[in-house]
């Protein structure tokens, strides 16, 4: 019996999309009477997706999650390495640790504690930014245990390609995957009417301006000759900026928005939205794109992340340059004046990304953890 351990070293929110690829792969792989333990922090209440991989027989391995105190603490004088005896004690006996990260660095000190337990592991790298580079001495400890890892996955090829400037190092074992989504893959909502009645676009994303960049979006719906357009946005998500968003909204006295909450079913939302809009300053690659993609949506988003490798500019949707305020403006006005096309346009985004992406991407993700198991048997 093959055993795992799943480490989520996401400890800045419960959950998120980040999560899906990593659990979905442990609650198979337990259903198939595999040994799955899984370590999540503890924020001081159940988590439903967390039960829910307890219930299909993962054993839950709650930890700490580290204050602010400690995490200054650490900086002045030596404290309890608590990660390393977690790791130690979790992954006695496992055949592969698999470390999830909501973007590419989060994961370092959990990376660091199974190489020195020696540990075989796997690491997953669900976003990135330029935004941020790791100082020196973090880039070269990264590299370090990303090469050492037994396989370095990453949801996208821009992320790849930045993770191997920000670190100085090849990658020689990473490869590009997939991540699920939360629909039917022959999902094909009705075409909610005639665009040019009235122009109706979702945002779906949590609502965390600094990444995915909705204060932008308000500043664009400001200027004047939005103001004057028959069109809709709604922001479909919860996040840390729900309430000064909707501040911002009525300050600039804009009636054109709506807040609609987090919604569990995706395709009700693209039966009453003509397309997507995205205004994210980074990415790895959003699985909100796919989805849209998947219903037949065009996407109007940022050239940020892997976003530019599902979406072709003026073909099945359109991407603005960078995340500012002018630029969104530029690409919306072009799907302003083409919305007439833009139903064709969604007609191609449904073909294209079914071409990218599998029916099955846990399964495809489950048999790459399996073979680097194997792999490891066989010597």
């Amino acid at each position: 019996m093959r055993k795992y351990l799943f480490i989520a070293a996401n400890e800045w929110s419960n959950w998120g999309g980040s999560e899906l690829l990593w659990s979905q792969a442990a609650e198979r792989l337990a259903r198939r009477g595999m040994e799955v333990r899984v370590s999540v922090p503890d924020f001081g209440r159940a988590i439903k997706e967390v039960e829910a991989l307890r219930s299909a027989g993962c054993q839950i391995l709650y930890r700490r999650v580290a204050s602010l105190l400690y995490r200054i603490g650490r900086k002045v004088f030596p404290l309890p390495e608590y990660l390393s005896t977690h790791v130690r004690s979790a992954g006695k006996g496992v055949d592969l640790v698999v470390v999830s990260q909501g973007s590419n660095i989060d994961g370092l000190p959990w990376m660091e504690a199974a190489r020195s337990a020696g540990y075989k592991y796997a690491v997953i790298a669900e976003g990135g930014t330029e935004l941020f580079w790791p100082d020196d001495d973090r880039a070269e400890r990264l590299a370090v245990c990303y090469e050492g890892a037994s396989c370095a996955y990453f949801v996208s090829q821009a992320n790849l390609d930045l993770s191997r400037r920000e670190f100085a190092t090849p990658l020689r074992n990473a490869k590009v995957i997939r991540n699920p989504f939360n629909l039917r893959y022959d999902a094909r909502p009705a075409w909610p009417g005639d665009p040019s009645e009235g122009l109706y676009l979702a945002c779906v994303a949590r609502l965390d301006a600094a990444t995915k960049g909705q204060d932008l979006l308000l500043e664009l719906l400001a200027l004047p000759h939005w103001r004057e357009r028959k069109v809709r946005v709604s922001l479909v998500g919860k996040g840390i900026n729900e309430r000064i968003l909707q501040r911002r909204m009525e300050q600039l006295k804009l009636t054109s928005v709506d807040f609609l909450g987090y919604r569990s079913d995706i395709e009700e939302v693209w039966s009453k939205h003509h397309a997507l809009v995205l205004p994210s300053r980074f990415e790895g690659l959003p699985l909100t794109i796919v989805e849209a993609m998947l219903c037949g949506r065009p996407c109007i988003v940022t050239d940020v992340g892997g976003n530019r490798e599902l979406v072709r500019d003026g073909i099945n949707g359109f991407l603005a340059k960078a995340p500012t305020v002018e630029l969104l403006d530029e690409v919306m006005n072009r799907a302003w004046h083409g919305r007439r096309q833009l139903m064709d346009m969604g007609n191609t985004a449904a073909t294209d990304v079914r071409q990218w992406v599998s029916k099955d991407p846990s399964e495809d993700f489950v048999r790459e953890l399996s073979a680097l198991v194997d792999d490891t048997d066989k010597r």
